[in-house]
């Protein structure tokens, strides 16, 4: 909904950035009332944090939505997206982290709800106003840093609406088209099922540490370096794309993601050891939060050369929803095969089936959604060949919308130019 809203939007101040803006203020609301503790029942209070979360994470759609979609329209140059998709993913990666150390320092000092360490303990009314306080302190914080780059973004940008403008097509016919795309679908496809097997062991890596490998006092330092081993990887995995292209960079991060994966079943009790596999997960992590979102770009000038259309937002919108529906069933394939395991919810120690459990919910699903991904990627059309021929065909339509003329229509495959006796593309460019 948000993707055909955004779509349909024309200002004097751009398409994009206008959502950015007037949704950021009110997803700044919605979120410290998410840490805001009302006085009402346990029914009441299950209304209201329903009700709140539901308005936070559809005023987070309005900015999501439009802020991925602004990479198509700061710049027509490849290159320059690619620039543009790497510093935006360390970004997003540095912002998890200071979530992580700014949040979580604050809310630490005074935490006091699932404290194993003596069960029986109680906690006064003043720690407990006091943990209630660190929360809403914490989340005053990322409010500001949530503005302030809101803000930047907004005034710091520029929309440039491209080669050819979105029309005001019916949605049902725009998303025929977007689903028509195979590229699209494949990518797609890739991108949902490696987002799935990343939800599913970032969803349960607190409770595998605890209950499995029994490491939970360090699992602050784990996250640290996941994330920083992501932050910093994203550089390196910048370069090698450029060096061996996008589709074999992505493959090759998938691929070293699954033996990261395997040796969840075997690893015990040594700190050291998981800490080397969590930088190879790291590297694994950074290439999940790039490649997808890079190759996307490429996928839309292919469908704009193809129809003469833009349909970014509700790409991007599709895309955005991928993400979150991969959350949504990692969280219940996770709830379902916890039960199974015994797990009991709200207690300190656990049965050792649930050890075994946890092990099994990381190794084979998601193993096997990492080789779904490849499939999908195999099967993906556009490699570097594809990439530069589609680059010389949009520079090709620039010049002629330049000099008025109207553009070249791509050719359709090898066995055309074959046909009508042109040995290369930059032959039937020029005399058309």
């Amino acid at each position: 909904m948000i993707g055909l809203c955004v779509s349909r939007t024309t200002t004097r101040f751009g398409k994009l950035r206008p959502w950015i803006l007037f949704s950021t203020p009110l997803g700044c609301v919605t979120y410290f009332f998410l840490w805001y503790v009302p006085d009402l029942s346990d029914e009441g209070k299950l209304a209201y944090y329903f009700a709140f979360y539901c308005l936070f994470q559809g005023f987070l759609t309005c900015l999501h939505v439009p802020y991925t979609s602004l990479t198509m329209y700061i710049t027509g140059s490849q290159k320059e997206r690619d620039s543009a998709t790497a510093y935006r993913m360390v970004s997003e990666a540095v912002g998890v982290l200071l979530a992580s150390l700014v949040q979580g320092q604050m809310i630490n000092k005074y935490r006091i709800a699932g404290d194993c360490k003596d069960e029986k303990a109680t906690a006064s009314p003043t720690q407990l106003k006091d943990q209630e306080m660190s929360y809403i302190y914490g989340s005053v914080v990322m409010i500001g840093i949530y503005l302030f780059c809101s803000i930047t973004v907004f005034f710091g940008t520029k929309e440039n609406q491209g080669i050819v403008t979105d029309d005001s097509e019916s949605f049902c016919s725009g998303l025929k088209l977007v689903l028509g795309s195979k590229s699209y679908v494949r990518l797609s496809f890739a991108f949902l099922f490696i987002s799935l097997a990343i939800a599913v062991v970032q969803g349960n890596l607190a409770l595998f540490t605890t209950h499995a490998i029994h490491l939970s006092e360090y699992f602050s330092t784990f996250m640290v370096i996941l994330l920083a081993t992501s932050i910093l990887s994203i550089p390196i995995w910048q370069k090698v794309l450029l060096r061996f292209g996008k589709k074999s960079t992505y493959a090759a991060g998938i691929i070293l993601f699954i033996p990261t994966l395997l040796s969840q079943l075997y690893i015990t009790d040594n700190v050291y050891v998981y800490f080397a596999i969590l930088v190879l997960a790291g590297f694994s992590v950074a290439v999940s939060l790039l490649l997808p979102w890079s190759m996307l770009p490429d996928v839309l000038d292919e469908f704009m050369l193809e129809t003469g259309q833009r349909k970014d937002a509700i790409f991007y919108s599709f895309y955005v929803f991928f993400n979150k529906l991969a959350a949504g069933l990692a969280l219940g394939i996770s709830q379902i095969v916890l039960e199974l395991g015994g797990y009991q919810t709200g207690e300190c120690r656990q049965p050792e089936s649930v050890g075994l459990a946890l092990r099994l919910l990381i190794v084979p699903g998601p193993v096997i959604f990492c080789l779904v991904a490849l499939i999908f990627l195999w099967i993906y059309p556009i490699d570097e060949a594809r990439r530069n021929q589609i680059r010389n065909l949009i520079e090709e339509k620039k010049k002629a919308i330049s000099r008025g003329k109207k553009a070249c229509p791509p050719p359709p495959d090898e066995a055309f130019l074959r046909s009508a006796s042109y040995t290369t593309i930059d032959e039937y460019s020029t005399e058309c």
